[in-house]
């Protein structure tokens, strides 16, 4: 053999290797990424007090948007503007959001945008969009 046929030899084996690697890097990133929507995607169900889902159920029938951010809580209910969880005053919905917010904060932290849906036999499930 001479040393070109040498030369284009290691070559091609240094391209193989070195396609071998890219290919299993690329899986191992599709894996992780693909786990980490599978651990976002989905409903999640959490249980409110009793007497709690009837009182979201109250506000609308309708899934309600929510939205944890820096400045604290927002509620978007049907198709008026997003307010403050401040905003709701005193009241059994108030708490429901309240109690709502602090299960799902569980759940997602303290950064995150949900809907919020409550069933008719009163279970609620969140799913999350952001």
């Amino acid at each position: 053999m001479t040393t070109t046929n040498l030369a284009i030899l290691a070559f091609l084996g240094a391209a193989l290797v070195g396609l071998v690697i890219a290919w299993y890097w690329a899986r191992t990133l599709k894996e992780r990424y693909e786990a980490e929507s599978r651990a976002h995607g989905g409903a999640v169900r959490i249980e409110l007090s009793p007497g709690r889902g009837a009182s979201l159920r109250g506000l609308t029938p309708e899934p309600i948007l929510l939205k944890q951010a820096a400045d604290g809580v927002r509620v978007q209910i049907d198709d008026r503007p997003m307010l403050p969880l401040a905003a709701f005053l005193a009241g059994d919905a108030s708490a429901a959001l309240r109690e709502a917010a602090a299960h799902i904060a569980q759940h997602f932290g303290q950064s995150w945008t949900v809907l919020l849906t409550v069933h008719a036999d009163e279970s609620v499930t969140v799913q999350r969009l952001a």
